[in-house]
């Protein structure tokens, strides 16, 4: 089986098939191309999707440290201590 390309350089094809035949080897290299982008696209997908999952993990920790400080007995202990601070800041 010959290739559009093979068959653009046939001798034998007639004007109109060499026209024709040039334009389905173009429509092929951009068909070709368009599936590169999308697998390209896809990857870039797949790494932000990889991002935003290790990112939620951190926002998860990050929230539960800073549950863990709010609950704490150290900063219920100091919590009249920060009230005299923000006042004397808001004075």
């Amino acid at each position: 089986m010959s290739t559009a390309k093979e068959t653009v350089l046939n001798p034998q094809a007639t004007p109109g098939e060499q026209i024709l035949l040039a334009q389905l080897h173009q429509v092929q290299r951009a068909l070709e191309q368009s599936y590169a982008d999308r697998r390209q696209q896809e990857a870039e997908t797949a790494a932000c999707a990889q991002r935003v999952q290790a990112l939620e993990v951190e926002l998860a920790q990050l929230k539960a440290h800073l549950s863990a400080v709010l609950t704490s007995r150290s900063w219920r202990i100091t919590a009249p201590l920060r009230r005299l601070f923000e006042r004397q800041n808001n004075d």
